[in-house]
């Protein structure tokens, strides 16, 4: 055959193939790029009021980019954090007057997850919004924290990045949709979530024994955690610190200041009034952290945060040391997550 037919072959070939790829990825479209799914179908629910209960093994970053893009009114008051902001709701901190609350915090956040959610909040309503509170924890400063979930919202992260001009320098592009279309990456994604279908219902009341998804980005979990036997608390929280904890490992130092601070300083000369609220460990979980030498920079963390928050003018709440905030066993239900009680006792000063 000719060098010409067999260009022409290669040319016929590659051109199935991308067919066959940018079909598959356009019909199961696990990210929601090209047309609606069932994380669109969800916020749906959700920005009309519903509760969403049941749904697991997703994920939850996908989830709180289509809740935000679905809702309905701006909002005046934003939190953005981990699992353990995860339960700050409207009336621990506002009065009934203001009801534009949403809290946008996704489970293990780093600091790319604040910057990639704060970019999804302005490309939904075209500005920032005007109050953000920010759940610190420890390992947001831990270059070592093992946290790549924010992967998911990798594009609005760097969208965001680029406003900060940090002195790092990062090679990653922003892709477009005609990129994820063709690419064989999202086709294997797409693969896995195809072989994993999401289940959940609706629900009008929160009286039920289940994790619960609510229309302001809050969360219930399920009985066992929203009403702990106290006995069984005390032992988690003893387990929990005694072996590789959560995110602090190989901490050497305390990193990723300058895009913090950049972050921070962006949004105050943007007109956002800035908060920090300082996530506690359980009384048990924290006595043995300090106790051991590589865990005792949560509380250099804890001093940068105040000393630079009082240099901003920014309102701090709470601190990795519960007993500085008279907290107990009873006010927490695993090692590193406090019961609504102790948000209520957190926050009920952060606007006086």
């Amino acid at each position: 055959m000719s060098n010409k037919l067999w260009i022409a072959i290669a040319f016929f070939l590659t051109l199935i193939i991308f067919i066959i790829v940018g079909t598959f990825n356009y019909k199961i479209d696990s990210l929601g790029l090209f047309k609606d799914n069932i994380y669109d179908r969800i916020a749906k629910d959700l920005s009309n009021g519903k509760i969403i209960s049941g749904l697991s093994n997703f994920d939850e970053r996908i989830f709180r980019k289509k809740q935000i893009e679905h809702l309905k009114n701006h909002v005046q008051f934003v939190a953005i954090g981990s699992s353990r902001i995860m339960l700050l709701r409207k009336n621990m901190f506002l009065k009934d007057g203001i009801s534009d609350f949403q809290n946008y915090s996704v489970s293990g956040a780093s600091i790319e997850d604040y910057l990639a959610l704060l970019q999804i909040h302005i490309n939904k309503f075209g500005r920032l919004p005007k109050n953000v509170i920010f759940g610190l924890d420890a390992w947001i400063f831990n270059k070592n924290n093992g946290q790549t979930r924010y992967l998911s919202l990798n594009d609005e992260y760097l969208q965001f990045r680029k406003k900060l001009n940090t002195k790092k320098e990062f090679n990653q592009k922003i892709k477009s949709n005609f990129f994820y279309l063709l690419s064989i990456e999202y086709a294997k994604e797409n693969k896995a979530s195809k072989n994993k279908e999401l289940k959940y219902y609706t629900t009008n009341t929160i009286e039920i024994d289940d994790a619960l998804r609510m229309p302001d980005g809050t969360i219930y979990y399920p009985y066992k955690n929203r009403f702990p036997d106290f006995n069984e608390v005390e032992n988690i929280a003893k387990t929990y610190a005694k072996g590789n904890v959560y995110s602090l490992e190989r901490y050497e130092k305390i990193s990723n200041i300058e895009i913090f601070e950049k972050l921070i300083t962006y949004l105050k000369n943007n007109g956002v009034n800035v908060y920090f609220y300082l996530t506690p460990y359980h009384p048990t979980t924290y006595d043995i952290l300090i106790s051991q030498e590589k865990y005792k920079i949560i509380n250099e963390v804890e001093i940068y945060v105040k000393e630079f928050a009082k240099q901003n003018n920014i309102k701090v709440v709470g601190s990795y040391n519960p007993h500085l905030l008279n907290l107990k066993n009873e006010h927490f239900f695993d090692g590193m997550h406090s019961l609504d009680i102790a948000y209520e006792i957190i926050f009920k000063d952060l606007l006086k």
